[in-house]
Parts: C-alpha cells; sequence; structure tokens
C-alpha cells in the first residue's frame, strides 16, 4: 500500500493525517501531502488509520489497500494505553465538522462520546462491544456532525450548551444553562468557555487529568492556539476563558483540532497557559479595559 498522493482539489487542510501519521504526511503550502512512504508497519499502520479518518477522502493509494479491513478494526483508537486507560480516538472524522476529532471515555457510569464522529456501523459496532454510549457531550455547535445517527443508534442522551442549540440540535437530551460548571458524577466536570462559540463547553476528566477543549484550545504546528480566524463569537473572551483553566488541575489538553499536548505537571500547565495569555492580552489589549 501506500499512501501515493493526496488530492489537493478535496483536501481541507484539516491536520488529521499529520498528528495521526506525522511519520508519512506533512504540510506544503495550505495543503497536506504525502513526503515520505510507510517503512515500518507501525507507520503504514497510522497511515491507513489516518486514510480511514480522513473527513474529505482525500488520501489516494495506487491499489487498494489489501490489509484496510484490518486497519478498520483498530479503531477507536487508545490515545495511550499506559497513560490514559479507557480513553480512545474514534477515527472517521466528518466533514461536517471540518474534520474534527472525537474521543471515547470508557466509564463505570455509561460511556462518553465527546463530539462526533463520521456515523459508520463498523465504528458503531466496535463501540457497541466496549460497552456502547451513555453520553454524547458536544463541546460546541461546530463539531455535532451525525450527532442524531449516534443518539438513535445508542439511545444516549446528548449534552449541549443552549446557546449554541440550533436547528439541527434542537432536540437534544440536555441543554446546559448559565455559566456552569457542572458535574457528571464525581469525576466529570464541565467547563464553559466561552469564546470560540457563545455556549462553548471542555470537558475535564479528573481521575486522569485530561481537559476535553473542542476548538477552544489546541497545539498547532506553530504553538499553542485559540485559531482566532475562526472565531464565531468573541476573541477576547476565549482569551479570558483561557485564563480561567488556569484554575483547574489536568495535565492533558486533548482538542477537537491540532495536536494533544501533555504537561509534564500542574505548574508546567499554569506556566505554559499564563505566557499564553499574558502574549494574547497584550495582543489584544484595546479590547480590555
Amino acid at each position: 500500500m501506500s499512501p501515493s498522493s493526496i488530492d489537493n482539489h478535496t483536501c481541507i487542510d484539516c491536520d488529521t493525517c499529520r498528528w495521526m501519521a506525522p511519520q508519512v504526511f506533512t504540510r506544503v503550502g495550505e495543503m497536506s501531502a504525502v513526503y515520505k512512504q510507510p517503512t515500518s508497519s507501525e507507520d503504514r499502520l497510522k497511515a491507513l488509520q489516518a486514510l480511514l479518518s480522513c473527513p474529505t477522502s482525500s488520501i489516494r493509494t495506487e491499489v487498494p489497500p489489501p490489509d484496510i479491513l484490518e486497519a478498520q478494526k483498530t479503531f477507536p483508537i487508545p490515545v495511550d494505553e499506559k497513560k490514559l486507560p479507557g480513553v480512545y480516538h474514534c477515527g472517521y472524522h466528518s466533514e461536517k465538522s471540518y474534520g474534527a476529532a472525537s474521543y471515547l471515555i470508557i466509564h463505570p457510569g455509561g460511556n462518553i462520546l465527546i463530539d462526533s464522529p463520521r456515523f459508520t456501523e463498523k465504528l458503531a459496532k466496535e463501540i457497541e462491544t466496549m460497552g456502547g454510549v451513555r453520553y454524547l457531550f458536544l463541546t460546541h455547535k461546530d463539531d455535532v456532525a451525525d450527532h442524531a445517527k449516534w443518539a438513535t443508534r445508542f439511545s444516549c442522551d446528548r449534552i449541549l450548551h443552549s446557546e449554541d442549540v440550533e436547528i439541527c440540535t434542537a432536540d437534544v437530551e440536555m441543554k446546559l444553562e448559565g455559566n456552569g460548571p457542572w458535574s457528571l458524577g464525581d469525576d466529570i466536570m464541565l467547563v464553559h468557555a466561552p469564546g470560540h462559540t457563545e455556549g462553548t463547553v471542555c470537558l475535564l476528566y479528573k481521575p486522569l487529568k485530561i481537559l476535553f477543549t473542542g476548538d477552544h484550545l489546541m497545539m498547532t504546528e506553530s504553538g499553542l492556539s485559540i485559531m482566532e480566524m475562526y472565531n464565531k463569537y468573541s476573541v477576547p473572551k476565549q482569551v479570558d476563558s483561557v485564563q480561567k483553566l488556569i484554575q483547574f488541575d489536568f495535565d492533558w489538553i486533548i482538542p477537537g483540532h491540532g495536536w494533544r499536548i501533555e504537561f509534564k505537571d500542574f505548574q508546567e500547565k499554569n506556566t505554559v497557559l499564563e505566557a499564553f495569555v499574558r502574549e494574547k492580552y497584550n495582543q489584544y489589549s484595546s479590547s480590555y479595559k
């Protein structure tokens, strides 16, 4: 197999393939590109997983990969089996969510799907063997994708902030009101982080110290980012919401877009966030009194 090329006419530069298989894919101009063919079975598998996750099916191969079915069976993919047991990347990114990633938390109180992947029965069957889905938590209105299909498939309760409810999500089962925070049991906190959208909410999984940020905060190839160019509500409020995160205890940021971040400890996390917020306040000082 080898990913021979990426279709520049369909690639939306969502970054999915580049962070899933950085050994194979890179960025050229404003598009992803194949810069090196896989040289090991591990690299080959990651390339196939990226191919299956590409929201626009832009990754091309010269011949159909004979082991594509085996690659399909690897989803959901463990994020880090040793450090983050029970946390999985669902793959199958949706163009409706501009290629955003979706994650699954295996939880004794019922599994939690974070944002919506592209619906495929193959993935649904794998998730079913892992205990199904109790909650579908939607971080914000952009990354809802095939939420209705997943809700029907698993009879799960969808969660979305009321400020981000639109026609396509009017029937979500749980609409968050106000500024929170809210809890899902003792170990999960939902943190209101307005800015990217008015109703953006992050999920803090306390046992493993993970903050799932949706489009609120991410790591890109050029560094920590709030992706101002895609802001739909208020950049200054988004910076304020990043500052609010300093009080919470987490070591990982797992975003909907971009690269995951692992901090050494609480102090390093705060040092990085404080520097980022200070830089942004200086940049947008005219927006503050």
